[in-house]
């Protein structure tokens, strides 16, 4: 990632590439699945792997840039280019013994034998079905920025903990990037804290319970905290095509903040929930990037995970 948190171009291209060879050694050893049994010293592995390999990194660039675009539908897109892409290359390598496909996130379709594959179907195997799984969380939030409008590439910021002030509860927040007058700025979408502070330890400096915390963290909504964004020690990922009018709707009801449901992360993930971006709820911030980073990465994988004969 750079320091935006943007997937870097070379990241799915490394993804592709990595798939891309598989597919190529799996096809040449007919079927084998385990490289350890493959004929290495056979041209045909080796060149189909190097097939592979270059097909699939030529498909996980087109997907980033269809990704990263901007345009409606941009995840679902990047996910069509990328696996007719890479179904057509793999069709010219290996002599027209594969069929030309192309996945629309959940479901793909087989121009060859004419028929529809998708999530669940009878036959399917686990990585099909694991990559149709990711592609469907692509159609969803594509579907909820088409119709709720407000489509951007958002970034989910988590902020580092300890800090030198002395949090120890770390924040989680929502931005996004417009440029006006050719000039960049940062725009929060979600970004709340309390409105007073939390009181941890009583009147001579014992530290509290548990429970008594909790009941000192019910506070009132101070939503305009600091995002944090591009500050070190800030970890940010970014999503592509999320709508930022279903985010910023469910951020004009916030009234409460605790340490539990209504902390700062745990508004993070009802805007994200709001704006079709399902993750389940974690207490720390990491916690949230590390399943949007998976959701990212599984996006990506998608095109070719259906594809593994």
């Amino acid at each position: 990632m750079d320091p935006s948190g943007e997937i870097v171009w070379f990241v799915p291209v490394i993804i592709g590439s990595v798939i891309g060879s598989y597919i190529g050694g799996v096809i040449a050893n007919e079927g084998q699945y385990n490289p350890i049994k493959w004929d290495y010293s056979s041209g045909k592995t080796l060149g189909y792997m190097l097939g592979g390999a270059v097909v699939g990194g030529v498909s996980g660039y087109v997907a980033w840039a269809i990704a990263s675009s901007s345009i409606p539908m941009a995840n679902t897109a990047a996910i069509a280019g990328a696996s007719l892409t890479n179904s057509v290359g793999t069709n010219i390598y290996t002599g027209g013994q594969t069929p030309i496909t192309m996945s629309f996130g959940v479901a793909s379709y087989d121009f060859t034998n004419v028929e529809f594959g998708y999530l669940g179907k009878k036959g399917n195997s686990a990585l099909e079905n694991i990559g149709y799984g990711f592609g469907a969380l692509a159609n969803l939030s594509d579907m909820v920025s088409l119709l709720r409008g407000g489509g951007q590439n958002i970034d989910i910021n988590s902020k580092h903990v300890p800090d030198e002030d002395g949090d120890i509860w770390g924040h989680s927040s929502a931005t996004y990037e417009s440029i006006k007058n050719g000039k960049t700025k940062v725009n929060t979408l979600v970004s709340v804290g309390p409105d007073t502070g939390v009181e941890t330890t009583d009147a001579f400096g014992n530290k509290l319970g548990i429970s008594q915390i909790y009941k000192n963290s019910i506070k009132g909504a101070d939503v305009d905290w600091h995002t944090y964004f591009g500050e070190k020690g800030t970890w940010t990922v970014r999503l592509n095509n999320i709508s930022t009018t279903a985010m910023s709707k469910y951020a004009s009801g916030i009234t409460r903040w605790d340490l539990l449901l209504n902390s700062c992360v745990g508004h993070t993930t009802r805007a994200l929930w709001s704006a079709g971006v399902p993750t389940i709820y974690a207490l720390h911030p990491h916690m949230l990037n590390l399943q949007l980073l998976i959701r990212q990465l599984g996006i990506y994988s998608s095109p070719y995970l259906y594809q593994i004969p």
